[in-house]
């Protein structure tokens, strides 16, 4: 019998230099981790999939690589650490000293559609803190991503993009100028289909054309408040890196929303309420990571407490630097 070498869709093994630039990636991020005073959380790659099921979108039920075991549990492996995480602290938070700071890294596996160069196994490290609300907490969570990055290098060559933004913020506007369907309306918002938000809410046109409003107080009192002091941070961390341009852009998230009636049919992964961010990085822009706020998320599991935080892809990071 041949033995092949080959091996299922989406997954690659790492031989002699390509694993010796992933650890070295690895450590330089858990050292910078580490310096912050997070620590490590090792987290399963298999788990019930029940604890889940209210956190699930179509989409993201679709990721999972879901199965029966002998005894009849219905199972899934790791797709995103940040539930798993918080299943596992909710129960336990009323008994802990808060802040949490903690950081993880490990595979995760998703199901992508089999398309040339899409992975379905990805290697990520990640941080969350818990129990810093407001503002305070999303100044650390994003100085850290921005201090990750600037340990990977992915900044040498050309500066990395930094996309910021405010989940639920547009939502006044979407759910107030009368559109058939707002989910609809919110993605034609983030697909920049300026003719379509024109017919459907003008107001929303200096969004699709500079990712911000004439005014943030266009957006309401409170939602204006919030822009004006994201935009305050922007300026605050770009003159502290350099080598990563920083730019809110609302119509990036605006799929993001806290209403139910502003959820697409098919759903999307995101569960941030807060600030919200994406990373882009290389000459091909590659996504290498993102985060933000989702207190909601320890809310549907029982537990009140602040929570931010935000994981990078090791892999397209290493694809990123030069």
């Amino acid at each position: 019998m041949k033995v092949s070498a080959a091996l299922p869709t989406g997954v690659a093994a790492l031989l002699f230099e390509s694993a010796k630039r992933r650890r070295g990636m690895e450590q330089r991020l858990v050292a910078r981790l580490a310096e912050a005073g997070y620590s490590e959380a090792i987290l399963p790659i298999l788990d019930y999939l029940e604890p889940y099921e209210s956190l699930l979108t179509p989409a993201s039920r679709g990721e999972l690589y879901r199965f029966i075991d002998r005894d009849g549990e219905q199972l899934a492996l790791r797709a995103d650490f940040t539930p798993m995480l918080a299943r596992l602290l909710a129960p336990r938070l009323h008994s802990m000293p808060l802040p949490l700071r903690l950081f993880y890294r490990g595979d995760v596996i998703r199901y992508e559609e089999e398309r040339a160069g899409r992975q379905r196994e990805f290697y990520q490290l990640g941080a969350e803190l818990l129990g810093v609300p407001g503002e305070p907490g999303e100044r650390e969570v994003l100085r850290l991503f921005l201090d990750a990055l600037a340990a990977s290098g992915a900044g040498a060559d050309r500066p990395v993009q930094v996309v910021l933004g405010l989940a639920g913020c547009l939502d006044r506007l979407l759910l107030g100028c009368g559109a058939a369907d707002p989910s609809a309306l919110a993605s034609a918002l983030a697909r920049r289909e300026r003719s379509a938000v024109r017919r459907a809410c003008p107001e929303l046109v200096p969004v699709v054309e500079t990712g911000l409003p004439e005014r943030p107080e266009d957006l309401g009192e409170a939602e204006g408040r919030r822009l004006r002091g994201l935009l305050e941070l922007r300026d605050e961390l770009a003159g502290l890196f350099p080598d990563a341009d920083l730019f809110v852009d609302l119509a990036e998230f605006a799929r993001h929303g806290q209403d139910p009636r502003l959820t697409p049919e098919q759903g999307d992964r995101s569960y941030y309420d807060g600030l919200v961010f994406r990373a882009f990085a290389g000459p091909s822009a590659l996504p290498v990571g993102g985060g933000g706020r989702y207190d909601r998320m320890f809310r549907a599991l029982g537990a009140e407490v602040a929570a931010a935080g935000f994981s990078v892809s090791v892999d397209r990071l290493l694809e990123a630097v030069p």
